[in-house]
């Protein structure tokens, strides 16, 4: 099986990459192009002749995105954010789909905003979307261009990849400020469920080897870490305790002392029924996750 990976130097592209993945660069694709006949010439070209990647993909996964969440808010930004996360996910589908080739895009929990659904239930993919922030709305946007061609979207949360992640992640900024002495104050009304960026590439590996000749499959998949939901004061607290460290050093502050430029959903638990009822798989505790993630370098609680 080949599978080519876009977004190859952030956190799941690069696990999707050390399973055997083939990244493609933004040299060999440059996504914040989408939108005109040089960025349909050049993918259709690379599926086309598969060089410079060998041979020619049978899945492509869309991990590449503008994640910048508040940075999306920004006019100067707007333009790259749409045709990054809204236009190129529905061409690469396009594209693939005329070329025969699986394709999975990952999007977000930011589509969905407000309350949780009645009973504290999670969400579920065919529930109603209400983004409340321009990555939420350009993600929702790419979302249906990629099931209208054909493409598989897979939903997630709250990744992180810890101290060995490319760049700073919720979860290793919170063991650093652990490490260093500082006693942060974290958001304790924005609930979710992490996700470790090396089980959401192992599933969704194992998602694409399905996929290989079966055809278009559009459908939409949530994937994060199982568990309980968490907060993101509760998430900090366990980086604490799994590093050696006082979880009470964490305090507790609300959406509102602790304003964005972007709001957040309150509510980010997404429903894993469907992924297991389709995949036969459920994935790990987030907790579990937690302390494999945190392993190398540090003394588990």
């Amino acid at each position: 099986m080949t599978v080519w990976v876009t977004g190859a130097q952030g956190q799941v592209g690069r696990c999707l990459v050390a399973l055997g993945g083939v990244g493609l660069s933004r040299a060999d694709l440059d996504l914040s192009t989408a939108g005109t006949e040089a960025f349909r010439g050049t993918a259709g070209a690379l599926l086309a002749g598969g060089a410079p990647h060998g041979d020619a993909p049978h899945v492509i996964i869309n991990t590449a995105a503008w994640t910048d969440v508040d940075g999306a808010e920004d006019d100067a930004n707007r333009a790259t954010v749409e045709a990054v996360n809204a236009v190129a996910p529905g061409e690469l589908a396009r594209v693939a789909r005329d070329a025969g080739v699986g394709f999975i895009h990952v999007s977000t929990d930011y589509v969905f905003s407000g309350t949780a659904p009645e009973g504290g239930r999670g969400w579920r993919p065919d529930d109603p979307v209400w983004p409340a922030n321009e990555y939420g709305r350009t993600k929702r946007e790419g979302e249906l261009a990629v099931l209208e061609a054909g493409g598989t979207v897979v939903r997630t949360s709250w990744v992180w990849s810890g101290p060995e992640a490319p760049g700073r992640d919720f979860v290793s900024v919170m063991a650093t400020l652990a490490d260093n002495g500082v006693d942060p104050k974290v958001v304790d009304d924005q609930v979710g469920r992490p996700t470790f960026a090396a089980d959401l590439a192992a599933e969704l590996w194992a998602l694409a080897g399905e996929q290989v000749g079966a055809g278009p499959a559009p459908e939409i998949l949530n994937l994060t870490n199982s568990g309980e939901p968490v907060s993101w004061c509760g998430l900090a607290r366990e980086v604490f305790r799994c590093t050696g460290h006082d979880p009470a050093r964490v305090s507790p502050c609300t959406t509102q002392e602790w304003p964005t430029p972007a709001a957040r959903p309150p509510w980010s638990v997404l429903d894993l029924e469907a992924w297991s009822t389709r995949t036969g798989r459920t994935p790990p505790d987030w907790r579990d996750a937690l302390r494999r993630g945190l392993g190398a370098g540090y003394r588990l609680g």
